[in-house]
């Protein structure tokens, strides 16, 4: 069993508005970006990656991290 990871509402008070989904198979290296949005704040993302399967291989599960990309300075440090 993986370690529970932050929740959606969590990353977004960090500034990260976006998320970058892996596949879970390291030999396939396939990722998709994505508006993190979607999800409610109490939703953990550990929760989610089951959910997901790669459309490159076909590995159930992805891996996902926040994206550098979308990153707003949270208004608590402005």
């Amino acid at each position: 069993m993986s370690p529970q990871k932050i929740t959606f509402g969590e990353m977004r008070e960090e500034g990260y508005r976006g998320i970058i989904i892996y596949c879970r198979d390291h030999k396939c290296s396939h990722s998709v970006h994505m508006s993190a949005d979607r999800w409610s704040d109490n939703v953990r993302i550990s929760d989610v990656e089951p959910l997901f399967t790669c459309t490159a291989c076909g590995k159930k599960g992805g891996d996902i991290r926040s994206d550098p990309s979308t990153y707003l300075k949270p208004e608590k440090y402005r």
